[in-house]
């Protein structure tokens, strides 16, 4: 490779290195916003002539698209400089020939969103970046069935932490709703919540997860099946992802 030979390609699986490269430098919220924003770039052709000044021989220059919901925008628009800086030290100029010039953000048109528990391990960041990939492409019937292993993995995971078994005397897995159960006897014999009407709500959840099984094995994209409408799955997401929040709160 001589001097100035550059690949002109951006890195794989750009948006999850910078989700990951903020997470890893002190810069989680920004991570955790953009996680929900679509991210899309444009060669805007040698920097020089794109206004970019200094050491940029035979590189070009980059203009990076974030869209997003309103409130996610505001909070993004002034961390602009930051956001640069990571990009541009993933971009990685001297081999790419890849300079950042710009960020442009623009608030899409469907604002629907969720916060996923930010919980730790592989299989956790995997089945969120899914999800909030789909949801990303506003199809969140695409969530469903990700979102429900999610979750189970979930429970399990705050049932075990509290000795709560998760599984019968043959080694056959409790289903999402009996874990949901567990739990939500043992927050009321050990009055972890301060109000009836949160003991009472995680109660009435049990049939919810209940349900929810029954959606997810026969009205999603886990199987062959003729999948739940487009409202229907954003409610369905929106009151599950409602519940996990509310759990992860209480277990911080």
């Amino acid at each position: 490779m001589g001097q100035y030979d550059f690949t002109y390609e951006v890195p794989d699986n750009f948006h999850e290195k910078l989700v990951r490269f903020l997470q890893q430098n002190r810069s989680s919220d920004i991570a955790q916003v953009l996680r929900h924003c679509k991210i899309e770039y444009e060669d805007k052709g040698l920097a020089y002539y794109a206004g970019l000044k200094g050491d940029n021989w035979d590189k070009k220059a980059l203009d990076f698209t974030f869209e997003g919901s309103q409130s996610n925008i505001d909070f993004l628009k002034p961390k602009d400089q930051v956001l640069k800086d990571a990009i541009q030290k993933l971009l990685r100029p001297s081999t790419t020939g890849y300079l950042i010039r710009n960020i442009d953000y623009i608030i899409s048109d469907d604002d629907f969103e969720i916060i996923l528990p930010e919980e730790h391990g592989e299989s956790f960041e995997i089945l969120s970046r899914d999800i909030y990939e789909a949801l990303s492409r506003n199809e969140p019937t695409l969530v469903l069935d990700r979102l429900h292993t999610y979750s189970t993995k979930f429970f399990r995971t705050i049932c075990l932490k509290h000795g709560i078994p998760v599984s019968d005397n043959t080694g056959e897995n409790y289903p999402i709703h009996s874990l949901v159960g567990a739990l939500a006897k043992y927050y009321k014999e050990n009055k972890v919540f301060e109000s009836e009407f949160a003991n009472q709500a995680l109660k009435m959840s049990i049939s919810t997860f209940e349900k929810y099984n029954t959606i997810r094995n026969d009205k999603s994209y886990a199987h062959d099946n003729e999948v739940l409408d487009k409202a229907e799955a954003e409610y369905v997401v929106t009151i599950v992802t409602a519940t996990l929040t509310l759990i992860h709160k209480l277990e911080m």
